[in-house]
């Protein structure tokens, strides 16, 4: 496995102190697909003490479940290897205790594609088969699934996520298929940020529909059982649009997440309800209504092609009129100016050419005083 030199200097520094250091989970899994891993990971018999020690620039975030974050020329975790104790939220174990045996780190793992370590010395070390899992395309739980899965119920939808990344063929094997149906129930124990984080990592996955199809047929509740119905994949990968698409045919879905403010009112402009533009008006209309930042997203989100460039220059809000509030002022028709102009963007909005000054001030000079 050919590693950056970075991640080399931090296994021969650690190699020559003394103590063993593996790179571990999806850099490893992702090279064996021959895929280029995007960041790595490292565990090691040092403790977090002993690995501060070693380097110069290090940050403990984490350090109180074994992790040190190495700053090098990217940021490498270096966590010590670990053993979990008891599970007490179905989230993280009561306690976790280092250990000195790197296949207690292997084997409190999740899946076993995710389980196989590599060291420079030994190559690629993979007690619980995860080599052979991945020339099946199988997603396998380490041990007894139903285990893994009521320790930590996150683990269901990480197997989910993974498969929508992953695409057909892959599938998951079947005694762990059947432990993910069991403990499906334990997912409403999450909390909704880790469901939030999951979901929208699921839905900008390659092969997103797959995985709302798995995860209709795992819940088979009110959390999935509608998901499948919406076909992301023929969306682009925006994660807002995604997200506005699975919330046009689930509104229920909002309840089950935590999003941020922005998010949100993206997905309130997506919700808009307005009929089809037929002509050039009612795109104006509806720009009106969403914005023009976001009208292209309402149209895919459709199945209508981005129309913006058609109205780019035309003239739709109280800003892009050829008068001002201050025109409406000099005429002494104070107390009327945000209704005057609102009124004339919407006439603007249905002729264009009505856009130029003598127009609106003679539109304003027939407006009759209210008696």
């Amino acid at each position: 496995m050919k590693l950056p030199l970075y991640v080399l200097d931090i296994l021969n520094t650690l190699d020559k102190a003394g103590f063993e250091s593996f790179v571990v989970g999806g850099a490893v899994r992702d090279y064996l697909l021959g895929k280029t891993p995007y960041d790595y990971d490292i565990t090691t018999s040092a403790t977090p003490k002993e690995v501060i020690a070693l380097f110069p620039k290090t940050t403990p975030y984490g350090i109180k479940f074994g992790t040190v974050t190495v700053l090098s020329k990217e940021p490498v975790e270096v966590t010590t290897f670990r053993k979990d104790g008891y599970y007490v939220d179905g989230r993280r174990p009561l306690e976790v205790s280092f250990s000195k045996k790197i296949e207690e780190d292997l084997y409190r793992r999740d899946f076993t594609v995710n389980a196989i370590a590599y060291s420079p010395t030994i190559g690629f070390y993979d007690p619980v088969g995860g080599k052979e899992d991945l020339k099946l395309k199988l997603i396998r739980a380490v041990g007894t699934a139903s285990n893994r899965f009521a320790e930590d119920s996150l683990r269901i939808l990480r197997a989910v996520r993974f498969l929508a990344k992953l695409g057909r063929p892959w599938k998951i094997e079947d005694e762990t298929f059947v432990a993910m149906k069991n403990s499906a129930h334990l997912i409403k124990r999450l909390s909704k940020e880790r469901i939030t984080d999951e979901l929208i990592k699921l839905i900008v996955s390659e092969s997103a529909l797959y995985g709302l199809e798995l995860l209709s047929v795992i819940t088979n509740d009110a959390f999935g059982a509608s998901l499948a119905l919406v076909d992301l994949d023929s969306l682009p990968f925006k994660m807002n649009l995604r997200l506005a698409s699975l919330v046009k045919a689930n509104t229920w879905l909002t309840d089950w997440l935590i999003l941020p403010k922005k998010t949100l009112r993206y997905i309130k402009k997506m919700l808009v309800n307005q009929p089809i533009p037929e002509n050039l008006t009612d795109l104006r209309h509806l720009c009106f209504l969403v914005g023009r930042e976001y009208l292209d997203d309402w149209l895919l989100l459709r199945g209508l092609k981005p129309k913006s460039k058609e109205i780019e220059s035309h003239a739709i809000f109280v800003s892009d009129l050829a008068i001002s509030g201050n025109d409406i002022k000099h005429l002494g028709k104070g107390p009327q100016i945000g209704t005057m102009l609102d009124k004339l963007a919407y006439l603007v909005r249905e002729n264009q050419t009505l856009n130029t000054k003598e127009a609106l001030l003679k539109i304003i000079g027939d407006q009759k005083e209210p008696s």
